[in-house]
């Protein structure tokens, strides 16, 4: 068994996303090192700064805020090069796995078999142009020095591919998102459930912030009064307070595992983004969670999901959203989808699945070492 050291951006215990499925299931076949960033505030409410999490050991570094700014880049630089000098001196990872690439600014380099996981478009996320040119020279190194590359969408692959040419067509792989693994029993309707509600919870899980079209959830509500949303993830200052609709329901972070306790209740799931560059090479977590949770589904469409369109009802701009809640609200939120074409789906796109690939390629990789 080698070991995988695993790098973030994000703490641990912030919303589960790829990282975290990623490492919990690596660390079942290898020892995995998973190294998060914090905040010092964070850290006052941590009994540890290492824990042991689903096999994996997480440990929590903590940075400056604001470390897109110049000087404070600049001083979290000088310490975390140290920081992982140290550690990654101490445990010697045969792999490191780098999803975020200015973290690839903190490692010693020629060391180490490196596997960039790109998850999104960073430079779409809004930072300042500092920021934003440190992100792609990162990424070019790292893109060199990189043993396997791996993509989370197909418009990521064609990026990637046309920004670095012949440089690593033969290095990198779609790795798509997935879903948790335990299928939810489908539970049959009730009959009096399937009479006419008085009112429709529509929910939504994931981070809130800046792609989140509360525009058109307003809309949609000046439209039809027996409709309310559910937001359940953690919301960024930039959007705190930009609805007080009270239909617009917030409830902040929910555990994972109690995701599905909250969510049952709800007549539909919804992913109603702004449409941009970012949102364009994003591969959803939550529409394969959605399709666990056995509920008709809502989202704006991009090429990119054209894929889950046996799953979800698309929609295009705010009259084709209209017309689609009102053919759903007409007929009781029916699903597109049949128990088996969800189970079939769910079966073939888990995270087990994923790590299967996953492990092919670090395999392969090895193999070529040993030649």
């Amino acid at each position: 068994m080698f070991e995988i050291v695993y790098l973030m951006d994000v703490d641990w215990d912030w919303i589960k996303q790829r990282p975290q499925f990623l490492a919990e299931r690596l660390s079942q076949i290898y020892e995995v090192h998973v190294f998060c960033r914090t905040f010092p505030i964070t850290l006052l409410t941590k009994s540890s700064h290492k824990t042991k999490a689903n096999n994996v050991n997480v440990h929590r570094f903590y940075t400056l805020p604001f470390s897109f700014k110049k000087g404070i880049y600049f001083i979290n630089k000088i310490y975390l090069k140290l920081y992982f000098w140290f550690f990654l001196k101490k445990y010697n990872p045969e792999f490191l796995w780098i999803p975020f690439p200015i973290l690839y600014e903190f490692i010693p380099k020629n060391k180490y078999k490196i596997i960039y996981d790109c998850m999104d478009d960073y430079t779409e996320f809004g930072f300042n142009s500092y920021y934003n040119k440190k992100i792609e020279k990162c990424e070019e190194r790292l893109i060199d020095d990189s043993s396997i590359i791996f993509a989370s969408s197909q418009n990521l692959y064609k990026k990637l591919n046309e920004k670095y040419n012949k440089k690593i067509q033969d290095k990198i792989f779609i790795i798509r998102n997935a879903f948790d693994g335990l299928i939810f029993e489908n539970q049959p309707e009730k009959e009096e459930e399937l009479k006419e509600k008085p009112l429709f919870k529509i929910g939504y899980v994931g981070t809130v912030s800046s792609w989140l079209d509360f525009e058109i959830l307003e809309k949609t509500l000046q439209q039809f009064k027996e409709i309310e949303y559910h937001i359940i993830g953690p919301v960024y200052e930039e959007v705190s307070g930009v609805t007080t609709n009270e239909r617009i329901i917030f409830h902040g972070s929910v555990e994972h595992d109690k995701l599905y306790s909250h969510v049952k209740e709800y007549d539909c799931m919804i992913m109603p983004f702004k449409l941009n560059d970012l949102i364009s090479s994003v591969d959803p977590v939550k529409l394969y969670e959605y399709i666990n949770y056995n509920k008709p589904i809502i989202s704006i469409y991009y090429d990119e999901i054209k894929r889950f369109s046996p799953f979800v009802n698309f929609y295009s701009d705010e009259p084709e959203m209209i017309e689609v809640l009102s053919n759903l609200i007409n007929q009781n939120f029916p699903k597109k989808y049949s128990e088996e074409d969800r189970t079939k789906f769910l079966e073939k796109n888990s995270w087990n699945n994923r790590i299967s690939q996953i492990i092919g390629h670090i395999n392969s990789i090895n193999l070529k070492k040993d030649k």
